[in-house]
């Protein structure tokens, strides 16, 4: 008879969230390339000082749908929204701080419109087209317009020497000089071989994989916090991405340093649903970014007023024509 292990695990994660965990093990992984050698498969790096860190991050909110049909009758869809970036600093003296935050509004048209909206109750908007008429295209374009802004960001505090940590892969970092690391808190494919996939959950805190090469950037995966008794296997599992061109001894350095870093700032539960993947200075920064856009249901008020505004102005151009 054959021994089969009964095993049920319980998502850290909140529900609302989904798992952090995506992966379907039976599809084609990337199989991406050692860049160490296997053995030891869970590396403890030497103890170091904590360096100065930067962790940068973004939030981005839709705040109202509209619609616009030209004097050709073609409907363009789109969306009112806005997005914020910003930094949390750790240093140690004099210590943490809020840095270098911003946010921006924006109408963005699907079907290469483009209109305007009036300034209403202290709101601007910026306005933006795109060719694309599907659906998801203009809140495709809000997160993009995001995520470009914490690349940018990212790239300017490392410039400047911080070890800096952006919220996500380095898919929008564009200049792949600067040693800017990605932190991936979810897992969508199977990076490693199978046999090397399977081993991933025997990395302890504070440890690390052995660097394997993909997409441009050496990655490893570390453990931040402890799994709990009946907690999934992955659970304080993150990916980081360190950029290709920096060579495999600084990726190693870097990765090294990172492995050591993180584990003070993991996630706690009481505080974060997406506890303990979600660092704890990226979930103070979302809590500020979201402040700085302002109520939800305020910003939906000076948009519907806007767009009457633009349509009564509209009305009487018209009607003076």
């Amino acid at each position: 008879m054959e021994d089969v292990t009964d095993e049920l695990h319980f998502e850290d994660w909140g529900a609302t969230y989904g798992s952090p965990y995506l992966i379907d093990e039976d599809a084609p992984g990337e199989d991406a390339e050692l860049a160490e050698p296997v053995e030891p498969f869970a590396r403890t790096p030497e103890p170091r000082e904590v360096p100065d860190l930067a962790f940068v991050d973004g939030v981005r909110r839709v705040e109202g749908l509209v619609y616009h049909r030209g004097d050709d009758g073609l409907l363009a869809r789109g969306v009112v929204g806005a997005h914020a970036c910003g930094a949390v600093v750790v240093r140690a003296n004099p210590g943490v701080a809020y840095e270098r935050m911003r946010s921006r509004r924006m109408l963005i048209l699907g079907s290469g419109r483009r209109a305007e909206l009036p300034p209403t109750l202290g709101y601007g908007w910026e306005s933006h087209a795109i060719a694309s008429a599907d659906f998801d295209a203009p809140v495709m374009d809000l997160q993009r317009r995001m995520r470009e802004a914490e690349a940018r960001l990212a790239e300017q505090l490392t410039f400047e020497g911080w070890l800096t940590i952006v919220d996500g892969p380095l898919n929008f970092v564009r200049s792949l000089d600067e040693p800017v690391v990605g932190y991936v808190k979810t897992h969508l494919r199977r990076r490693l071989a199978p046999e090397l996939h399977a081993r991933v959950p025997e990395v302890g805190v504070g440890q690390r994989t052995p660097l394997f090469l993909a997409r441009q950037s050496y990655s490893a995966y570390l453990r931040v916090a402890p799994r709990g008794r009946h907690a999934s296997p992955w659970s304080g599992i993150v990916r980081i991405e360190v950029p290709e061109s920096q060579g495999l001894g600084a990726a190693r350095d870097r990765a090294d340093e990172v492995t050591c870093a993180l584990p003070r700032f993991a996630g706690v539960a009481h505080k974060d649903p997406r506890a303990p993947q979600n660092l704890l200075p990226i979930f103070a920064l979302e809590r500020q970014l979201r402040h700085r856009l302002g109520p939800a249901d305020r910003a939906a008020r000076a948009i519907r007023l806007a767009v009457a505004g633009r349509d009564a102005r509209a009305s009487t151009n018209g009607a003076s024509a």
